[in-house]
């Protein structure tokens, strides 16, 4: 379990025994209960394991052959907390065109425990991720993903197949440090989003499996979120 402690609230990532308290909020609960003064919302999610050296092997045909296509693209792999501003300035492209909020840099200046990595053609990035890595669950959870696919000069092409070769070489690497699986952080398919079906399609390609999580808000931060609208029902 992880533990964020913002200004207002906290925040727990994981938690299996989750609990009331009316300044705490637990994220991507793996377990389902009742817990009076708080709101569950579900989070349904795909988990690809990445315990054994040649996961990539179970991926779809499609997706290893776009990695493997991706490997003369001339593209450049950088990680480090340093890459996090350009990352989620990709992300806010995405996040705009939805009417979302995004991400800033100081959102994550309570959270050493991310994981960032991106994909560069010459100097400029076209995919990143930004991973939650929770060492007790060995699991790198997938925070914020982000591509240049809105980028008209950008051949659409390659930056599909960079972020094929993104995520497995995300997958070699936590597999290297101790990481069991990546949660992919959303798989819905029921939901009447025709923008996700491209997400998923990408995601899907790892043939892992559906995992219910848990979120629980505070009934008070779950209306006050409501009321921005930062909240499903």
């Amino acid at each position: 379990m992880i533990r964020e402690k913002k200004k207002w609230m906290a925040y727990t990532y994981f938690h299996r025994n989750p609990g009331f308290h009316w300044k705490t909020t637990h994220l991507f609960s793996p377990v389902r209960k009742k817990i009076p003064g708080m709101v569950c919302i579900s989070c349904p999610t795909l988990i690809a394991e990445i315990k054994e050296c040649d996961f990539v092997n179970t991926w779809s045909k499609s997706t290893r052959y776009k990695i493997s296509k991706a490997e003369s693209d001339e593209l450049i792999l950088q990680r480090g907390h340093e890459h996090l501003p350009e990352i989620l300035k990709l992300f806010s492209e995405t996040a705009n065109a939805k009417k979302l909020r995004g991400h800033f840099p100081e959102d994550f200046d309570s959270r050493p425990w991310i994981l960032c990595t991106a994909i560069f053609k010459g100097e400029k990035i076209i995919a990143g991720h930004v991973w939650i890595i929770d060492e007790e669950e060995k699991r790198g959870l997938l925070f914020v993903n982000a591509s240049a696919h809105h980028d008209d000069d950008m051949d659409s092409s390659m930056t599909g197949r960079a972020h094929y070769y993104l995520l497995w070489q995300d997958g070699m690497y936590m597999r290297n440090h101790g990481i069991d699986y990546m949660d992919l952080n959303g798989y819905n398919i029921t939901a009447n989003d025709p923008s996700l079906s491209g997400v998923y399609t990408w995601k899907e390609g790892t043939h892992g499996r559906k995992e219910d999580l848990f979120h629980y808000f505070p009934v008070w931060f779950y209306w006050l979120k409501r009321i921005n609208k930062k909240l499903p029902r």
